[in-house]
């Protein structure tokens, strides 16, 4: 029961000081000490500035009218009737010398505090006037609640009426004292929006790993499969069991396990240029360990830091005739940092792609084996956070066999215009219809 107790106070404790710490427009005017005080449309004046500017204001201990609205906000003082008039004629006149602070906390608790309670008045406005009688009396403050609204009156109605009341009796109590000052002020905003700060934590989702791709430390390859030919048998390697990768500055080797299978990936890196030199196939057949040396049917390199994209198979074949062995890497995409001597090379920060078969043959010429990575992109010697392909070197030229067909038919057609056009010029008329002295020709119409 004490902790509900203890609950309950503290939600009203804070229902309170939300209320009263509400931020409201004030405007004064008249015969206000001259201030130095802004007033900024997105500047908040807080409770102990507005009882230093209050202090300021108020030096000469004028009388002090305070006229007070249920609700107020900034947007009430630019509300305009059906005619496209104001809804303080009044205060806009007076606007040029007077103090005007758009968001205010608690300015009616500021001035309740300035006030002396000896000569503190407090009114109301109905429909029947004022609920008392305004005692003359020099440095006095009078509060008076505006609450006179009629049922079916608009906003700009209520508003234009109480401007009308504040011209009328500010006008009467200058007659009466040497030094009046009137504040425009409400208990709260009209306009509220309500500020909730609320962050959202969404729970990432963990990436999709893609079949064929490998993100190794310091290699990235993708490859669509990768088939191996022993002259004989056509087997495809899919979901490698274990991958290493061991490297330094000018090599790096990557081993893929397929079950009795490995496939030793080779890179050389050389002068701003990855090579992906060699493949090292072992096989373990009634533990007997059989391992070739598969040389690429065409050279894979690219810059350093870029890929290597081929969507062909690249074919790694054996020169060995008796039992020629291929591994075919269709569709290869990979990233690497290397070079060798003339093989498929990338400069460094760059990745090798083909489309076609990347194919790797054996040197071994009694059983030529040949390893193809089909649709292969590659690149090697990445950062460890990297988990994307570089810019990537293509295999295939950008001059391909349709495009010089192409070219070719278009070159044949301007030699045949360009020939038809000097054949043109070329034609001449007869000398003797140019002689005007010739003999003149005579064509009789019976002829």
């Amino acid at each position: 029961m004490a902790f509900c107790r203890s609950v309950l106070v503290l939600s009203v404790l804070g229902l309170l000081n939300s209320v009263t710490a509400s931020n409201v427009p004030v405007l004064m005017f008249g015969d206000v000490a001259s201030t130095q005080e802004e007033s900024l449309p997105l500047s908040k004046v807080s409770f102990t500035e507005f009882n230093t500017i209050l202090k300021h204001t108020l030096v000469n201990d004028p009388f002090t009218v305070i006229f007070i609205e249920e609700t107020l906000s900034v947007e009430d003082f630019s509300l305009k009737n059906s005619e496209g008039e104001t809804s303080f004629p009044f205060l806009h006149s007076n606007i040029g010398k007077a103090v005007y602070l758009p968001s205010t906390t608690s300015p009616l608790r500021a001035l309740n505090k300035l006030a002396d309670p000896e000569k503190v008045d407090h009114v109301k406005l109905t429909e029947n006037g004022l609920s008392a009688e305004i005692e003359p009396e020099s440095g006095k403050f009078l509060f008076i609640n505006l609450k006179d609204a009629k049922e079916g009156e608009t906003r700009a109605e209520l508003l234009r009426r109480h401007n009308d009341f504040i011209e009328e009796l500010f006008g009467k109590l200058k007659k009466r004292y040497p030094e009046v000052v009137a504040v425009y002020t409400a208990h709260y905003p009209s306009w509220t929006i309500a500020e909730h700060h609320s962050r959202q934590r969404r729970q990432a989702t963990e990436a999709q790993a893609e079949p064929g791709f490998y993100n190794l430390a310091g290699l990235m390859l993708y490859v669509n499969s990768m088939v191996l030919n022993d002259g004989g048998n056509t087997v495809t390697l899919s979901a490698s069991t274990k991958q290493t990768v061991a490297s330094n500055d000018t090599v790096l080797n990557a081993t893929l396990e397929f079950g009795d299978r490995s496939v030793l990936l080779n890179f050389d890196n050389k002068a701003g240029y990855w090579f992906f030199n060699r493949v090292i196939l072992t096989e373990l057949s009634q533990g007997v360990s059989t391992v070739e040396e598969l040389m690429p049917s065409e050279p894979v390199y690219a810059l350093d830091r870029f890929s290597y994209r081929c969507a062909q198979a690249v074919v790694f074949t054996s020169v060995n005739t008796s039992r020629p062995y291929s591994l075919s890497f269709n569709d290869i995409k990979d990233p690497a940092d290397l070079m060798g001597p003339g093989w498929d090379l990338a400069l460094k920060r760059f990745s090798y792609s083909c489309a076609q078969a990347v194919v790797f043959t054996s040197v071994n010429t009694s059983r030529p084996y040949s390893l193809a990575f089909n649709d292969i992109k590659l690149q090697p010697y990445t950062s460890e956070n990297q988990t994307d392909f570089g810019d990537s070197l293509n295999c295939q030229g950008f001059f391909s066999v349709a495009i010089w067909s192409g070219l070719f038919v278009v070159f044949i057609l301007l030699a045949i215009t360009f020939f038809g056009i000097m054949m043109m010029m070329d034609i001449r008329a007869m000398d003797r219809f140019d002689d005007p002295k010739g003999k003149t020709i005579t064509v009789i119409a019976q002829e």
